[in-house]
């Protein structure tokens, strides 16, 4: 039983520790937190119900797991083929293309909630 907790403890430890480095590390990932907190700090503001605290809150976290998923994409693609190639920056295009989705479908999101009070 200990072992099997050992092990989960460290695959949270690994999470968090990817986490830190990620928020720390990447410029991206650093202005989407930035970027998320900044909403949530003006939502604290606003009267919003449970349900529109739900959906920000997903929406910045999927826009900000997104955002590790692409700076994962691009390391692994950086790490097999160091030199250009037109399929590598397919790959790459790709994953900033679903953060690009994310983000518009969450601004969107925040347009229609945060909106909808102020007006």
């Amino acid at each position: 039983m200990i072992s099997f907790l050992r092990k989960y403890v460290r695959k949270f430890y690994f999470a968090f520790a990817g986490l830190f480095h990620g928020v720390r590390h990447d410029h991206s990932i650093m202005l989407q937190v930035f970027i998320g907190c900044a909403v949530i700090v003006a939502c604290a503001f606003l009267s919003l119900n449970g349900m529109e605290w739900a959906l920000i809150l997903i929406v910045i976290a999927s826009v900000i797991a997104l955002e590790f998923v692409n700076s994962a994409i691009e390391e692994v693609v950086d790490m097999v083929c160091p030199h250009y190639h037109e399929s590598a920056k397919k790959i790459k295009d790709y994953a900033a293309a679903a953060v690009l989705m994310m983000s518009i479908v969450a601004a969107i999101v925040g347009v229609i909630i945060i909106g909808g009070k102020l007006w």
